[in-house]
């Protein structure tokens, strides 16, 4: 199954352009001839879209083994093959980077193409048209900024934020007359950079965006014993996010919570005869987050109002904002990070704010947060934006090494932090009584 954003272009075969329009100058059928290659319907996608001068930011969300680096590379070296043109080549970090920039030389040389440079130091390769093809990493971005490119790929975009990396240091870059993006990857979650990149090839507000989606039925090469064989042996999130292409799961998430039921305007909703309370992650270095909970007994259902995260303010001023949200809400209880008893006793001392110590088992109250999201228990506000993107983001720590599993301290932590110190102990106190 494959999904494009925009109707004017299709998958079916390569486009024709206007040559003082399309994007790639040579003729791309005759390229592509000369590899024995011929193009699934995902790569004639991707080509269109980039190739069409309407569109200057492609995102291409494609299941594994389709071939999505390869044609990416193709693009490039096609690019690099009109003088002085300029291409670089990004993912999150030089490993994966490298493994564009080995499939660039493979190229050359199965053209004997002339190079004047291949500089492993400073990554970078010069042909003898005086075009590059320049290797670079989200992580060191600022290395190869200062000059402009005819075409930047992404690779694996969705593995990192890069949000800030493209929008600060690389677009800026791209300050040629129809010079583009291309982004390429598996997803990872919906609220993720890449996400928001992808989505923006259906609005009108993008008109420059176009956005391609295709799961492992176009890849031709694939039969139905492997898909057979891929979903026993791997887990269900697993299995959509690298053959699904799936946005709404991937593998290591924690929570898999339900954004397309479990996501409503609450501005109106009736607490007065609810239990209101809240789960507070102080943060020091890291943000302090909060958020505001409603528990209607009848319907046994949750309901996240409000939420607050800020790292940039003191804990007065984070008093302040906590203050606010009781006064709002009337919020009934405060379940605050055990840890962190000094704050406490500021809050209770210097801003009549009293806290209860949280219960900070932590997978067993990961555990009782999943039985919520898994059975629709919990409705978030549309409003909130952190908390939204902590139940879609939040993961487990890959190390293979740890002893027992635990959550990957990331951005999406303190959320998530302070949601299960409200859900659970909330439920642990409940018992109680």
């Amino acid at each position: 199954m494959i999904e494009i954003s925009r109707k004017d272009i299709v998958s079916d075969n390569l486009m024709a352009f206007q040559e003082q329009s399309r994007f790639i100058k040579l003729p791309m059928e005759g390229y592509l001839e000369l590899l024995g290659i011929t193009p699934n319907t995902s790569q004639h996608a991707i080509i269109n879209a980039i190739n069409n001068p309407k569109y200057r930011f492609v995102c291409a969300a494609v299941s594994r083994r389709q071939g999505k680096t390869y044609i990416a590379n193709i693009i490039g070296q096609l690019v690099t093959l009109v003088p002085n043109c300029n291409v670089l080549l990004m993912s999150p970090n030089y490993s994966l980077s490298q493994i564009s920039f080995d499939l660039q030389r493979q190229l050359i040389k199965h053209f004997d193409l002339e190079v004047l440079r291949d500089n492993a130091k400073d990554k970078v390769i010069e042909l003898s048209n005086h075009s590059t093809i320049r290797m670079g990493s989200i992580n060191q971005v600022d290395s190869v900024v200062g000059r402009s490119y005819d075409l930047i790929i992404f690779d694996e975009a969705a593995l990192v934020d890069g949000k800030d990396a493209f929008n600060v240091a690389l677009r800026p870059t791209l300050d040629k007359e129809n010079s583009k993006a291309l982004f390429i990857s598996t997803p990872r979650g919906r609220n993720n950079w890449f996400a928001e990149f992808w989505y923006r090839g259906f609005s009108d507000e993008y008109p420059q965006w176009a956005s391609v989606k295709a799961t492992y039925h176009e890849n031709p090469r694939l039969s139905e014993e492997d898909i057979a064989e891929a979903r026993k042996t791997m887990s269900e999130a697993e299995f959509n996010q690298e053959y699904m292409a799936d946005f709404n799961v991937f593998e290591g998430q924690v929570w898999a919570f339900n954004h397309e039921e479990c996501v409503s305007d609450l501005a109106e909703l009736d607490t007065s005869r609810m239990d209101v309370f809240a789960g507070l992650d102080v943060g020091y270095k890291d943000p302090t987050a909060l958020c505001v909970i409603g528990y209607d007994w009848d319907s046994e259902q949750f309901y996240l109002l409000d939420e607050y995260l800020d790292s940039e303010r003191t804990t007065e001023q984070h008093a302040m904002e906590i203050r606010k949200m009781i006064e709002k809400w009337d919020i009934d209880y405060i379940y605050i990070d055990s840890a962190a008893q000094q704050t406490r006793f500021d809050f209770a001392q210097n801003y009549d704010i009293t806290t209860i110590n949280a219960k900070k088992s932590v997978l067993d109250g990961i555990g009782y947060v999943a039985g919520v999201v898994d059975n629709d228990k919990l409705i978030v506000d549309q409003r909130c934006k952190e908390a939204l993107w902590a139940l879609d983001q939040y993961q487990w720590d890959p190390n293979p090494n740890l002893l027992k599993e635990k959550p990957k301290h990331n951005a999406a932590s303190h959320m998530a932090d302070a949601l299960r110190y409200a859900l659970y102990s909330f439920e642990v106190s409940a018992t109680t009584f």
